[in-house]
């Protein structure tokens, strides 16, 4: 098994034989702890007895399971913190017991934010998941085929409204100064006479770059090969792609010249407004809706855990931050939410666990409160069993 944690908690580790003992003996033996890492997600067991030193603990698990000697375990229990001990296994007892080295000791420093609750089979579960085929990133080695297409397709559409015109994913072998530049600010160029000095010295705003200040060229060599080129005026602007985390990549220009136009800043605002439209048709084509029936196995105020098991999320969902889904309340209507992917757990069969924080719900008045509320209904059912 294999869990993957996007936000690593922050830990106090227990050094001092005393304060490790106090824990152990005073919260732990006895009690039920949670397995992960190399252990069934879900699975748990109970720690029996502590020895003196406590370097050394002795567990049982269920007798349909099994663990090896040498390999790595981690226990863990919410108490108000998260406590985490990881361990590994020295030796078998017989009887579904186990000795486990104990290497490290660990309370995350600031209290859970609210205590998972679990949900009862059948009782919740999540579908028609949208979320990204792949990844779009700054430096993509290999450019998802409808960002190809999509330029492409602009590119013909465009290519006889002017005299020459590029739109390209950004390409380091390649690109001259101006275009890394273009890349690495996020601001476009516009030089509305190439022929003219200040130019080159000023910029229309704060949307685009100074020639002067960014780029190592002699500009009277810039003026003169263009005039050379018989070139009047020239735009680059960079195509931003707003991700889940809604920050702005840059995975695109264009680049415009022209010898008879002059391109000002209403025709820059007027490609700016094409960059967009390009990129909502990335954006579209880049989606996907799964509409299987994924459970939800512990939720909390701020966020859930689920059991996904569709083979195109299996292997799309790793590679992404976050997603949206409706949650489905047995006998209820569902709520639209999007969830940032905390951590992700692969089982033997291939099945993921995966636990999701609540990063907003949709603009559907009450949604939010009905979510707290059932969150609230399990909270009191398991306080009465």
């Amino acid at each position: 098994m294999e869990t993957v944690e996007r936000n690593k908690r922050s830990l106090d580790v227990f050094s001092d034989t005393e304060k490790k003992l106090h824990v152990l003996t005073k919260f732990l033996l006895n009690q039920e702890l949670n397995l992960k890492d190399d252990i069934h997600s879900g699975e748990s067991c109970y720690l029996k007895k502590v020895s003196q030193d406590g370097n050394k603990i002795l567990v049982s698990v269920r007798p349909t399971m099994s663990l090896s000697v040498g390999q790595k375990v981690t226990l863990y229990k919410i108490l108000g913190r998260y406590l985490h001990l990881e361990c590994t296994v020295e030796q078998e007892k017989g009887e579904s017991h186990y000795v486990l080295q104990l290497n490290k000791i660990a309370i995350a420093k600031k209290d859970r934010e609210s205590s998972r609750i679990p949900v009862p089979p059948g009782s919740a579960w999540i579908t028609n998941v949208v979320s990204s085929k792949a990844k779009i990133e700054t430096d993509m080695f290999h450019v998802p085929t409808a960002v190809k297409v999509n330029f492409q397709d602009y590119e013909n559409k465009l290519k006889n409204s002017v005299d020459f015109i590029k739109i390209s994913t950004f390409n380091s072998r390649e690109d001259n100064e101006v275009i890394r530049q273009v890349k690495k600010t996020k601001k476009g160029l516009l030089l509305e006479d190439v022929t003219k000095r200040e130019c080159y010295e000023t910029a229309p705003n704060e949307d685009f770059i100074v020639f002067s200040d960014e780029i190592e060229e002699d500009i009277d060599k810039e003026i003169n090969l263009r005039r050379n080129q018989k070139i009047k005026s020239e735009l680059i602007l960079p195509i931003l792609y707003l991700n889940d985390e809604e920050e702005s990549i840059p995975i695109g220009y264009i680049h415009m010249q022209s010898k008879t136009q002059t391109f000002d800043l209403l025709k820059a605002m007027e490609v700016k407004t094409l960059c967009f439209e390009m990129v909502d048709r990335i954006r579209h084509s880049n989606m996907i809706k799964s509409d299987g029936k994924f459970p939800v196995i512990d939720i909390s105020e701020g966020g859930l855990k689920v059991i996904v098991d569709h083979p195109d999320l299996i292997q799309s969902l790793p590679k992404l931050t976050g997603f949206q889904f409706d949650i489905f309340f047995k006998m209820q209507s569902p709520l639209t939410a999007f969830g940032q992917i905390k951590t992700i757990t692969k089982n033997e069969e291939g099945h993921l666990t995966v636990g999701l924080a609540i990063a907003g719900h949709s603009s559907r008045a009450g949604e939010k409160k009905r979510f707290l509320e059932n969150v609230e209904f399990f909270r009191k059912q398991i306080q009465k069993n």
